[in-house]
């Protein structure tokens, strides 16, 4: 069974831009989450919300929400790390 994949505004914000390699990457582990499921490691907890986050194409956080009986999770942001200067 697959996992839906849904985007904040915020997100899709972030996603806008980024060099062709960056975004391929990207979609590459979306499309597998979406197969498998995130994974459910770095969990933090801010004003009572769960979110965890995972660092992707080398520099990139990415912060996501999960809601697992639904199966389903939803991409909140996308940064770059802090100290990444490339």
């Amino acid at each position: 069974m697959t996992w839906a994949v849904d985007f904040t505004t915020n997100a899709r914000t972030d996603l806008v831009g980024l060099d062709p390699e960056v975004s391929e990457v990207i979609t590459d582990v979306l499309v597998a989450w979406a197969q498998n499921g995130p994974p459910l490691g770095n969990r933090r907890e801010l004003g009572g919300m769960v979110f965890y986050e995972s660092t992707v194409a080398e520099r990139y956080l990415l912060g996501y929400r999960v809601r697992a009986g639904q199966q389903a999770f939803v991409v909140l942001w996308l940064r770059r790390k802090p100290g990444d200067s490339r």
